[in-house]
């Protein structure tokens, strides 16, 4: 790596940190302000811009107030690459429990996110494995 560049996992510690500040604005400052992401399993779905984001996790913070993001494990590839497997949870304002899991892939550009592709899913209870093949093999009309 040149005098420059940052490790792309310095990169996604600095954004979990900042996610647990409850920082909008330090949130933002990770991503290239013209980032761009998609999410495979969740056609149609995607973030556009260092704003939107800024804005998705100031909703998180104000409807979320103890929301926390743990970062489970991060592999570079290279130095423009990095692969996240993370968690992120809090308490409603309703007083129900919001649980997140996955798998983030993202590209980075200096020290900025500037393209993802999100596995991050909502936890949920959907049965056991028996069930889940069941929803894979024959279908559903509540495929999740």
């Amino acid at each position: 790596m040149g005098a420059q560049e940052v490790d792309p996992k310095t990169t996604v510690k600095r954004w979990v940190e900042a996610i647990n500040q409850h920082d909008p604005d330090a949130v933002a400052s990770c991503f290239d302000p013209d980032y761009r992401d998609e999410a495979p399993a969740r056609r149609g779905e995607s973030v556009v811009g260092r704003e939107k984001v800024r804005e998705n996790f100031a909703t998180f913070f104000r409807d979320i107030p103890d929301i926390r993001a743990e970062l489970i494990g991060c592999v570079a590839q290279g130095d423009e690459k990095v692969w996240m497997e993370w968690r992120m949870g809090g308490t409603r304002k309703d007083g129900t429990r919001m649980e997140f899991a996955g798998v983030n892939i993202f590209g980075v550009k200096e020290d900025r996110l500037a393209w993802g592709r999100i596995y991050s899913e909502l936890v949920r209870d959907v049965g056991d494995i028996d069930a889940q093949i069941g929803r894979m093999a024959g279908g559903s009309s509540e495929e999740t």
